[in-house]
């Protein structure tokens, strides 16, 4: 058994990359505007300084993830070919990366 007495290596699931996502914000989709979702992932600005251009979104799902909160899952491709799936978590207010691949098509 670890340090913690859990059973588990002190080494933890890592956790997600965070990320500064310049997004617009929309009250409401208006489908005439272009306006599908209230949250438009544009640029992607990650720790490690690279920065990445939304050319389109893919996929959205929102998850319940306890009382009140949810996370909203977005799967993007950027201009230059990378396919990411970022996430808002509205308990912790922020955007963080779960996935990324280079050039390859994600359904």
């Amino acid at each position: 058994m670890s340090e913690n007495g859990q059973g588990q290596s002190n080494e933890q699931k890592k956790e997600p990359e965070p990320l500064i996502v310049i997004t617009t914000v929309a009250s409401f989709a208006d489908k005439k505007r272009g306006i599908n979702h209230r949250l438009q992932p544009i640029r992607i600005l990650r720790k490690n300084g690279q920065r990445h251009r939304v050319r389109e979104v893919r996929k959205w799902h929102d998850e319940p993830v306890g009382h009140g909160h949810k996370h909203v899952h977005v799967t993007l491709v950027t201009e230059d070919d990378r396919y990411l799936d970022i996430v808002f978590d509205t308990r912790k207010i922020g955007w963080f990366l779960v996935y990324e691949e280079s050039g390859m098509v994600l359904d």
